[in-house]
């Protein structure tokens, strides 16, 4: 049986970020929620220097298979933006996580689901798909 552990993933795409996220903020405020819920077992998961608006990320490829085996069954972030700063790109990787049977945790907005965002999704994909004559 596979010991399963929570990731706490975070990422930035320059360090000298305006939000105040860079990746040591990010790293306290993971740490300090794993911390307060008692957490013992995770794994910290780090992308510095990388776009939002790819999910081919060399630390989210390595959470990505560590979720695939079954090792890794929740995500935490410090806002979704961690996951991908693309709608269409977070919604999927979010859909993904949950076909795999884990979940993400936004420290700044909770529980994330692919039912939160499907609605939207819908109608986001029917925009970008439409052909405008010109």
């Amino acid at each position: 049986m596979i010991e399963q552990t929570t990731a706490l993933y975070y990422r930035v795409a320059n360090n000298k970020q305006s939000d105040g996220l860079n990746t040591d903020s990010q790293m306290q405020k993971l740490l300090c929620y794993a911390q307060e819920r008692g957490l013992n077992s995770f794994t910290l998961y780090v992308d510095s220097g990388t776009s939002g608006l790819t999910l081919d990320r060399p630390s989210l490829n390595a959470l990505k298979a560590d979720i695939e085996t079954g090792r890794v069954n929740k995500v935490v972030v410090c806002d979704v933006a961690r996951v991908a700063r693309d709608f269409l790109l977070m919604w999927d990787f979010i859909a993904w996580v949950e076909t795999q049977g884990a979940g993400i945790v936004s420290i700044a907005e909770g529980d994330i689901t692919a039912s939160m965002f499907g609605d939207f999704t819908a109608v986001f994909r029917s925009i970008l798909n439409v052909e405008h004559a010109e």
